[in-house]
């Protein structure tokens, strides 16, 4: 080998140890950019996140009074404790107002919701007798307790219908009488079952499981649960 091989591979050797070394530095470097970049981008749209939500409360400041008011509403709808005295004075007043007559009001003990975890569900069971019609509208009454039939006295009460199990009374199943009508009832109409609602309350800290069941309640003039 001659001595210009020599210097051109030794050159040439040099430039590539450059070239190595120029190459280390700059790819940390454009890593470092990239996340640089990626952090400014990621508090870029944070901060237009908090804009827009700053923007929306301030949207909602002039109905502060309204949404706390609404608020207050729903929370009454849900009591801290099963209150079954007022649950039946609710259910005796919608069934007055309908024309059944309502019967036994079984509670259960209250269990964790399965809708939402700060709810507890209390099974109640309804009996009731009456006409088809008059029994149809005790059923849209109790969907709409949520209003309260009588705030000032009867506070409202998140309640759900499970299912309705309802036949000929006794008395109507005998005789000519028993003659099926178009609303599927017969000879006076009069029908008797029960009706499963689910009535929600404040889950407690404590567990509801140790919360015992009321006694099922007869109704006669009024149903009281004792």
């Amino acid at each position: 080998m001659t001595r210009r091989q020599e210097v051109i591979f030794a050159v040439a050797g040099a430039l590539l140890v450059l070239v190595a070394g120029v190459v280390l530095l700059i790819r940390p470097t454009r890593q470092a950019t990239a996340e640089a970049r990626a952090d400014r981008d990621a508090a870029t749209a944070e901060s237009q996140s908090l804009r827009d939500q700053i923007k929306a409360l301030e949207a909602l400041k002039p109905k502060e009074a309204e949404l706390k008011t609404q608020a207050s509403l729903a929370r009454a709808e849900f009591p801290a404790t099963p209150g079954l005295p007022a649950l039946v004075d609710a259910l005796q007043d919608s069934a007055s107002l309908a024309g059944v007559d309502l019967g036994t009001v079984s509670p259960s003990t209250p269990k964790s919701s399965t809708l939402n975890s700060q709810l507890a569900e209390i099974t109640t069971t309804v009996g009731v007798s009456g006409g088809y019609f008059e029994i149809q509208d005790f059923l849209v009454r109790l969907e709409n307790l949520v209003k309260g039939s009588d705030p000032g006295r009867v506070a409202p009460r998140s309640v759900l219908v499970q299912s309705v199990n309802l036949a000929v009374g006794a008395e109507d199943a005998t005789g000519d009488s028993a003659a099926a009508t178009p609303d599927g009832s017969a000879g006076s109409g009069k029908l008797q079952g029960d009706i499963v609602l689910t009535v929600f309350q404040l889950a407690q800290s404590s567990g509801t499981s140790s919360t015992p069941a009321a006694p099922a309640a007869t109704a006669s003039s009024g149903a009281q649960v004792r």
